[in-house]
């Protein structure tokens, strides 16, 4: 009955389709919530992806924000003798590496013991029991050798199963009789290292006969050379301790040059590295803020403050002057790094290469960040992300520690004790690490930090990426991640407010047609009592 009655059976209607209607209407306030809801869940996904590009950027930043990583070392060895094509050294250079020249003479290597056996018909020649000692340095090793291991191959296997510093294996000379040989070498070189082997009596059985016998065939030695006029000794080939930042590989006797300096194409590389990324990253921004006048449609992030507040600091970054240099040079436009009409930038070769070879420490600190002290009592140590770039004078006043900003007369104490200090709180110089060497009353001349493009586009970075920091772009995505909960919720409300509309309105619907299927009855017998009276009157 309540089918036929939504079926509007009773009242002629089309009940079905007004109820429809009727709930299409009342589904407009969840269509637009759920509109509203589609946008902000494109601006969270627009700053997510945001947040992985300047995480992008930001690893390219980090290969030459600082000194050490900008500013590449390479180190060649030229032979003295130009017709000599002998490898006399090699060389390879970390961060720390700084440029100069060194001449090199290498007297002779650093080398191994080497001992051969008397010779044996094979490998599995049997050798009676006993023990051996293997004395490395002055390390002693005893084997014991028994029935499970009395062949020469037995003896081998126990030589370098002993994790004595050698290396034992066989040789075959050739020779028409006993032609196996056993070899042993040092496993590291330099006279301290030297090897030497022994054997008990009892090893070969009885008497004082003994069929096995090592000859020493190369002694060891440490490597000698000499390094602008000092004369040095080394237990290995391989010598780190001798150049700053450089390994030292000897490969044989004879003489040279040694060249450290910048390597130009790799500092190019990272230059165009950093403009390559920071025009990536600012062609994207442009078209998240985009809009479109024409036809009034925008990017997804159009007028968003964060968004654009980046685009404006990043843009700063790489055309304004950057403070604390140390040279000619204070804007990135000076060494070929300049900004193009539609605001990428590109690079010129030939004004960079030119300005690294003028003054290489000065574009240096025009991508990277450096330190400096004015005074030989004042060593510069680091700083932190809250250090303001710039001069600051160093003084002790009643054997206090003081900082000022260069060009000010307002000293404020530094904090920190014994040698070690560092700016106070709230200052400019806040997190500017130093040693100095006397807390005597005086003057101690000027702190000066530079923080070139790249370390101050990595400050910008690290505040929008860094979630510990609790930044404007980690705020961004809260808010939108936040307001997607709310919809979400409001969406879920509204849906169970329209079922129970639903179910009301057809309850209603039904009751109508029930009424009015009991109304057409009625009136059905009233007419029909109607026709009876007419009916009995007229006869």
């Amino acid at each position: 009955m309540a089918q036929n009655a939504i079926f509007g059976i009773n009242s002629n209607l089309d009940t079905g389709g007004i109820i429809d209607n009727l709930i299409t209407l009342q589904r407009q306030p969840i269509g637009i919530v759920e509109a509203k809801r589609a946008l902000e869940d494109a601006k969270l996904l627009s700053f997510q992806d945001l947040k992985d590009r300047l995480q992008n950027f930001k690893s390219v930043v980090n290969t030459l924000n600082t000194e050490s990583r900008f500013l590449t070392t390479t180190g060649v060895f030229s032979n003295n003798n130009s017709t000599d094509n002998n490898d006399v050294a090699s060389l390879t250079t970390t961060s720390a590496a700084t440029s100069g020249t060194f001449s090199l003479v290498v007297n002779n290597l650093a080398r191994e013991t080497k001992l051969l056996s008397s010779g044996f018909a094979d490998t599995s020649s049997e050798i009676g029991n006993g023990t051996v000692s293997i004395t490395v340095g002055t390390t002693v090793t005893e084997l014991t050798i028994g029935d499970g291991n009395n062949t020469l191959d037995g003896i081998r296997l126990a030589i370098n199963n002993s994790g004595a510093n050698v290396q034992a294996s066989f040789i075959n000379d050739g020779s028409a009789t006993d032609p196996v040989k056993l070899v042993i070498s040092g496993t590291q070189t330099g006279a301290d290292n030297a090897v030497s082997i022994s054997a008990s009596n009892t090893l070969f059985g009885f008497g004082q006969s003994s069929p096995i016998s090592f000859t020493e065939t190369q002694a060891a030695q440490n490597a000698s050379f000499t390094l602008d006029g000092v004369a040095v000794t080394k237990a290995s080939n391989t010598v780190t301790d001798v150049i700053g930042g450089t390994t030292l590989t000897l490969e044989s006797a004879g003489s040279g040059l040694i060249t450290l300096s910048p390597d130009e194409e790799a500092i190019k590389e990272k230059v165009q590295n950093y403009v390559d990324g920071y025009n990536e990253l600012n062609l994207h921004l442009n078209s998240e803020l985009a809009l479109t006048e024409s036809t009034g449609e925008t990017g997804v992030l159009f007028a968003n403050f964060t968004v654009q507040n980046l685009q404006q600091q990043l843009r700063e970054t790489v055309t304004g002057q950057v403070v604390g240099i140390d040279g000619e040079f204070s804007f990135l436009s000076q060494v070929g790094v300049r900004t193009q009409s539609d605001g990428t930038l590109s690079v010129d070769d030939g004004a960079l290469s030119t300005a690294i070879a003028s003054d290489i420490g000065n574009v240096t600190q025009l991508f990277s960040s450096s330190g400096r002290s004015s005074s030989s009592a004042v060593t510069f140590v680091g700083f932190t992300d809250n250090t303001e770039p710039g001069g600051y004078q160093v003084r002790v006043s009643g054997g206090v520690v003081q900082l000022a900003t260069s060009g000010s007369s307002t000293f404020v104490d530094a904090v920190g004790n014994g040698n070690f200090y560092a700016g106070a709180p709230g200052t400019d110089a806040e997190g500017l690490n130093f040693r100095i060497g006397s807390l005597d009353d005086g003057e101690y001349g000027t702190l000066t930090l530079a923080i070139g493009a790249a370390q101050i586009t990595n400050r910008i970075l690290a505040r929008l990426t860094d979630a510990s920091l609790e930044g404007p772009l980690e705020a961004e995505i809260d808010s939108a991640t936040e307001t997607i909960s709310d919809f979400d919720e409001t969406i879920a409300d509204l849906e169970e407010r329209l079922v129970l509309f639903e179910t009301n309105i057809r309850s209603r619907f039904t009751n109508l047609e029930v009424v009015l299927g009991r109304l057409n009855s009625q009136k059905a017998a009233f007419e029909s009592s109607i026709d009876g009276i007419k009916s009995l009157f007229s006869g």
